[in-house]
């Protein structure tokens, strides 16, 4: 290798390294980092809590779907229906 081609190459890794201690360290550099940072944690417990109400979702669909009791449960309880053989009481409001 010529001098002028090492002379070339040190310039070149030189700049690059100067380059990369620009995008790290410059203040705007590091404050995006943590900034980005902070945003994936938030995103990733985001995600996080989003599994776990399609768990629940999932689970609430299968139990529908093969538990005749808790549709009875459901039926009854949250829509105030009865079976043919049951009475509804009711107070009046005074």
């Amino acid at each position: 290798m010529g001098r002028i081609e090492k002379f070339g190459l040190y310039l070149t890794l030189f700049l690059m390294g100067l380059f990369l201690v620009f995008i790290f360290f410059s203040t705007h550099g590091i404050q995006d980092f943590r900034q980005l940072n902070r945003q994936k944690a938030s995103v990733s417990a985001q995600i996080d809590i989003v599994k776990q109400e399609n768990q629940r979702i999932e689970n609430q669909i299968l139990r529908l779907k093969q538990d005749i009791e808790y549709v009875r449960h459901l039926a009854k309880h949250e829509q105030g229906m009865a079976a043919p053989d049951e009475l509804i009481f009711k107070q009046k409001n005074k």
